[in-house]
């Protein structure tokens, strides 16, 4: 017997009797807060995104007749029909269209407020990708690692994400939570900051330019005996010797090149001596402060690229990511080399 004098129940579990005092209510019928199973309300979701029972399913990683069981014994507990059902799918009742919309909105508060809590607890929070062309990898991003981390914290775990495509701005978004990239159109004004304006200058080792100090002192238009170190394909900024030449005045006759596969390729080759290199303001200080490099005349030439760190639609909803846009948008502008 019971204390209170009422007999035990049995309350059977799969195949397993436990022993209980008296039946008690679903907790969802205790709280205040009465709602759906979070397995039937994401079922909901992804059925009424797709249109389709079977396409829940398989984002579900579960079976057609589970999804079905899921929403009928929803709609059981909202007295309301929330799909028609037809061969070729299903389609949102009224009531099935006024409850998505609530649906959608609970479930993406909830994410966000799952994201913030991450931030600030456990080994999720305290990670932060960024995503760059190979170029950027190299010369930009890994020459702030070290402030950067400083900046963040110490405990903060810093990604590099590389790319080799040009014409592609980041690798897929949900792999990172800030890029940099030179396309403006990316992010709102709100979500991205300018880093650097696209400036080059020329540049070469200090060997090659005591060796041709005499034509180098002089305008371009006597610069075709020197070796000008250029890219088998445009750099993503889109640095040309033909653009540079435009703007300062070309050589009496055909300059001679050496063609080498990456801007990084060409820093190193002029380092090494052998020749002239077109180099970005915001990635050539490092050589210019450590003496391997020296700028030639003409000073740097303006172009109408910006390159710019944007926050994925991951980045938005994480403070860590915000900070480092914030970074990005101070303590990274380059020194004028």
């Amino acid at each position: 017997m019971a204390k209170d004098g009422e007999p035990r129940q049995l309350e059977r579990r799969g195949d397993k009797t436990m022993r209980t005092g008296r039946a008690r209510a679903p907790l969802s019928d205790r709280s205040p807060y009465r709602v759906s199973s979070m397995s039937a309300l994401i079922a909901f979701e992804s059925a009424a995104r797709h249109g389709s029972f079977s396409h829940a399913a398989r984002e579900l990683g579960t079976s057609q007749s589970a999804i079905s069981r899921l929403i009928a014994r929803l709609e059981d507990e909202l007295s309301a029909r929330l799909f028609e059902r037809s061969r070729i799918g299903v389609s949102l009742t009224d009531a099935g269209l006024r409850f998505q919309e609530a649906v959608l909105l609970a479930l993406r508060t909830l994410r966000d407020a799952a994201a913030e809590v991450a931030e600030h607890s456990g080994e999720d929070g305290t990670e932060v990708a960024i995503a760059c062309p190979g170029e950027l990898s190299h010369l930009f991003a890994m020459q702030r690692y070290e402030t950067l981390k400083a900046a963040l914290g110490d405990h903060v775990r810093i990604r590099i994400l590389t790319h080799t495509n040009a014409a592609t701005p980041a690798p897929p978004e949900t792999a990172a939570e800030v890029i940099l990239t030179w396309d403006a159109g990316t992010g709102t004004t709100r979500h991205r900051v300018a880093i650097a304006t696209g400036a080059v200058g020329t540049f070469c080792s200090p060997g090659y330019a005591a060796a041709h100090a005499r034509v180098l002192n002089g305008p371009a238009a006597g610069w075709a005996g020197l070796t000008l170190l250029d890219l088998a394909e445009p750099d993503e900024g889109g640095a040309s010797w033909e653009r540079w030449f435009e703007a300062i005045g070309r050589p009496t006759s055909a300059p001679r090149y050496e063609v080498v596969g990456s801007h990084a390729q060409a820093l190193e080759a002029a380092v090494a001596g052998r020749g002239i290199v077109l180099g970005w303001r915001h990635l050539i200080g490092r050589h210019v402060e450590a003496g391997t490099l020296v700028m030639q005349a003409g000073g740097f030439v303006e172009t109408d690229r910006c390159l710019y760190a944007v926050l994925t639609a991951a980045g938005r909803q994480r403070p860590l990511a915000r900070a480092c846009l914030a970074f990005f948008g101070g303590a990274a502008r380059p020194r004028a080399g």
